[in-house]
């Protein structure tokens, strides 16, 4: 009996050291920025340079807004040492969530890893590098030129020398994510897609995982893959999958491709007003692997855009990542406030960065029910730089990072293949029509698009002389004339929806803030003349640095519907109520008591109400369910001769606040 449970105690401690875990190695490194960039010339990444003398800061950090070394653009260092050494059976991989743009990455004196892109995490395996006392060097470098994503342009005729020498926001540089140790079992699961297929009339969805399978021993091995997945708010009632035995070489990785069915009375839907999640837990030998997906459908059918069946025309927000103090790092304080503010002016369904986003945003937009269409690197790129070899490398290389990291976030519903390039050449068309093949490669469930400012151009008389031919959905960024090439791109693109991935003002660029209110409501009245948009995003909604031809005397770029500090302007309240799916109005009065009307839009936004609630004087009056065209109405009694009113979307968000009277 001893010995049986001696056995029992041995085994149990010997697949809890297996298991997977990570350290974190933020916190306190030294820095320095290197100007004439000798540090590697005169090895400052080997294990005997006297780093210790050096600057100290906390990592994550951005050198760009350390006041010591503002705005600073060059070659920089970071050090750090540690204690770990590699368990046995067991690999250590060094994890960078991002770094910005190039890095160069030294353990104990040997090169361990170079990464170029300044939001994509990368890792590398630094089992072999390990000793008890440890010296990691980081060499960073924030410039930008010709060949970098995003950066400068090669030589272009349609704008000015000077503005083709920059992009517009600031290269914010440094470690600007967390720095990882990952201990594994020397047979893993390096990554994970869940994909979905909801059958909405029987209620049921099938589940597919494709586990990546990932041998880092000298030897063949053996292993069952299984997995289960649960709703996060019912984690009781479990799915599980058949086993599956898979024999993977050495140094091999393996797709294993496992699938079950989920009854109906097991399913819940994401969508906006109801984001339910499910986790799924992978398990290989020792390994288990962890995340979190969604069960939804989303589908183009001619000019509409379903959810789950339901067609959706949803408003927007573009958000650059600028924060004063803290640049492009994007804390969870900045964050979660901005998500909110996104949600409370219903802005689900935004082409949100030019640039890939943090797992934080994402797992946010997950919870909240945002929509999002994530974009990689080419802004604004050139005929020559598109056609250029090494540069679609490089973009195909940042997108397939961006892709494997989102891939299970139901918040992601699109890719976006660039922004304002000139789609219009062949050097663009051809540009759309190879990445959109090598994105459905990697991931086909989710829509393709590109954000256009050439579609609406009047030269245009043929669907075929754009790359918009090529995508789902056409985006489009329109500053002016709303209604005029809203009507010409449809007529060019009858069969399929558009997205407003930019339009708005600058607040430096109009007589006032009540102007810009008044342009605003224009577009809008021109926006809902067109049955076949289904979204419109602001540009932006934040305030932004930057150091392109045009700024601000501040270095700011205003166009936000809040200010850079997230102080509201005046027309962000405006844009709530305008985006609100629903309208509040009198539509009687007798004495001291009043009849208020609540009726969905059926123009834009639109789609249905599901469990909301109207806050009417201190009295929650729940609304029932609400396709766009329909309404509720209420008799209620005035106090102080009014109502107060407020709608509140499910989880509490205040959409649109109004006072009646």
């Amino acid at each position: 009996m001893k010995l049986s449970l001696l056995f029992l105690c041995l085994s149990l401690s010997l697949s809890l050291a297996a298991q997977r875990s990570s350290n974190d190695l933020n916190g306190t490194w030294t820095f320095a920025i290197d100007p004439l960039k000798v540090g590697e010339t005169n090895q400052w990444f080997d294990i005997s340079f006297p780093a210790d003398k050096f600057d100290k800061v906390n990592v994550p950090h951005c050198f760009s807004v350390d006041q010591r070394y503002a705005f600073y653009t060059g070659t920089a260092w970071y050090f750090r040492k540690f204690k770990a050494t590699a368990p046995k059976g067991q690999h250590v991989w060094l994890k960078f969530d991002a770094v910005f743009y190039k890095a160069k990455v030294w353990l104990n004196g040997k090169r361990v890893a170079q990464h170029e892109g300044g939001y994509t995490p990368f890792e590398t395996d630094v089992t072999s590098f390990l000793q008890q006392d440890n010296i990691l060097a980081v060499q960073v470098n924030n410039e930008w030129d010709t060949t970098t994503l995003p950066g400068a342009k090669t030589s272009v005729l349609y704008e000015p020398a000077n503005a083709s020498q920059v992009y517009p926001w600031i290269n914010y540089g440094g470690i600007t994510r967390p720095v990882q140790l990952l201990t594994m079992p020397a047979v893993d699961i390096s990554n994970a897609k869940i994909t979905t297929n909801p059958d909405l009339e029987k209620g049921s969805a099938v589940v597919q995982i494709n586990a990546f399978i990932r041998n880092s021993t000298a030897e063949e091995v053996i292993t069952p893959v299984d997995a289960v997945v649960y709703q996060e708010k019912n984690i009781l009632q479990r799915l599980r999958f058949k086993q599956q035995p898979v024999t993977i070489k050495p140094g091999e990785t393996k797709l294993v491709m496992l699938s079950a069915t989920l009854p109906a009375k097991q399913v819940k839907l994401w969508s906006q007003d109801a984001p339910e999640l499910y986790r799924a837990e992978i398990s290989c030998g020792m390994d288990t692997f962890t995340t979190r997906f969604g069960i939804r459908k989303v589908e183009v059918r001619g000019t509409s855009l379903l959810l789950n069946g339901i067609p959706i025309k949803m408003a927007g927000g573009n958000r650059p990542l600028d924060y004063p103090g803290v640049g492009s790092m994007d804390p969870m304080t900045v964050l979660e406030k901005d998500m909110l503010l996104m949600k409370r002016g219903s802005m689900e369904l935004s082409r949100i960065s030019h640039y890939p986003v943090s797992a934080d945003l994402l797992n946010k937009a997950d919870e909240l029910g945002l929509l999002i269409i994530a974009e990689a690197g080419n802004w604004q790129m050139t005929p020559k730089q598109m056609s250029d070899s090494m540069m679609r490398h490089k973009y195909r290389s940042q997108m397939q990072e961006m892709i494997a990291h989102d891939w299970n976030h139901p918040s992601v519903i699109a890719y976006s293949l660039g922004n304002e390039f000139q789609a219009q050449k062949e050097e663009g068309k051809a540009w759309v029509r190879d990445m959109r093949t090598f994105v459905r490669n990697i991931d086909s469930t989710r829509l393709i698009t590109f954000a256009s400012n050439t579609v609406q151009s009047s030269l245009l008389k043929k669907p075929e002389e754009e790359a918009s031919q090529y995508v789902d959905f056409i985006s489009t960024n329109i500053y002016g004339n709303h209604l005029k090439a809203l009507q010409h791109i449809h007529e060019l693109y009858p069969e399929k929806p558009v997205y407003i991935s930019e339009f708005g003002w600058r607040t430096d660029q109009v007589a006032s803030e009540e102007n810009r209110i008044v342009l605003f409501k224009k577009a809008m009245a021109d926006i809902r003349q067109c049955s076949y948009i289904i979204g419109a995003s602001v540009w932006t909604f934040n305030d932004y640095l930057s150091r392109f031809p045009g700024s601000a005397a501040d270095g700011s770029r205003p166009w936000g519907l809040v200010t850079l500090d997230r102080k509201e302007r005046g027309l962000y309240k405006v844009w709530q109520e305008e985006m609100s799916p629903a309208v509040l109005a009198i539509t009687g009065k007798q004495g001291n008591t009043i009849t208020i009307r609540l009726t969905v839009r059926k123009d834009f936004p639109g789609y249905p109400l599901n469990a909301y609630n109207l806050l009417c004087n201190g009295e929650n009056l729940p609304v029932k369910y609400l396709k766009p065209g329909e309404f509720q109405e209420w008799t209620i009694d005035l106090k102080e001769g009014k109502a107060i009113t407020a709608l509140m979307k499910p989880g509490g968000y205040t959409i649109l606040e109004k006072i009646l009277e």
